[in-house]
């Protein structure tokens, strides 16, 4: 098995042997680990918020409308993208439409892989479980790709990329061989070399624009380590759904 980490989408190549673990720790993947743990009856991601609205007019019953641009809700659009909000929301049995500036367009990006989670520090030991389940089982190797920032490096979520290459390696059993790539190897490096998570995601560039719309208490909530144990997981056409699982509406 090879273990690595693309630092944007744009890195990922031979998609189809790889189990994709997406992180848009600031704040797309974490707040969608909260929303799956409250059970919504259908849960769509998409890129854009135009085909979030058609799609919503649609329906008999109005989707619950979720995510950002610029970081706050969009006009008409029921919750925004803190986790925060969706801790004790109602979504049970609700179809949710979720969209957001930079995660939900990197997990677009990366659907053709034969597995897709979406991991943060919030669920983070259960999506790597998860992965390397699969990984196994199918015979893949993984791959944590970082959203980045308007498709370039972000230290926030290169710095979570380490986080879960570490609990990878930790749950590697003695007897599996393993390669680990220069890009998973320098993410471990990071987190080896900020011991302060939380000073690090204030000053980083995604981080600095959640304080600037007063969200800065999103911070260190999404910084807490296996909050949930909702793995949101890309719905394969050719398998049962998953329990946490969403569907990309494009």
């Amino acid at each position: 098995m090879h273990i690595d980490v693309a630092f944007t989408p744009a890195e990922v190549q031979n998609i189809a042997n790889k189990v994709c673990l997406v992180v848009d720790v600031i704040r797309a993947t974490s707040t969608l680990a909260v929303i799956a743990s409250r059970k919504p009856g259908r849960l769509l991601i998409t890129p854009t918020v135009q085909k979030a609205v058609k799609f919503a007019s649609q329906q008999p019953v109005h989707p619950v409308l979720c995510g950002e641009r610029g970081g706050l809700a969009p006009d008409g659009f029921d919750f925004g993208n803190s986790p925060r909000e969706f801790v004790d929301a109602d979504l049970e049995g609700k179809t949710v439409i979720f969209t957001s500036s930079n995660g939900a367009r990197a997990i677009a990006d990366v659907h053709l892989a034969p597995h897709v989670f979406l991991a943060s520090f919030l669920n983070g030991s259960a999506a790597v479980e998860a992965a390397l389940t699969r990984a196994y089982c199918d015979h893949l190797d993984v791959l944590v790709v970082c959203s980045g920032r308007e498709e370039k490096f972000a230290i926030d979520d290169a710095y979570c990329a380490g986080y879960l290459i570490s609990l990878l390696l930790g749950r590697i059993p003695a007897d599996k061989p393993f390669t680990l790539g220069e890009g998973g190897q320098a993410a471990l490096a990071l987190v080896g070399y900020f011991r302060d998570a939380e000073k690090l995601f204030r000053e980083s560039g995604a981080g600095k624009a959640v304080i600037e719309i007063k969200l800065e208490e999103d911070i260190p909530f999404l910084l807490q380590k296996d909050l949930t144990q909702a793995v949101p997981t890309l719905i394969l056409r050719d398998r049962e759904p998953p329990e946490h699982g969403f569907s990309l509406l494009v």
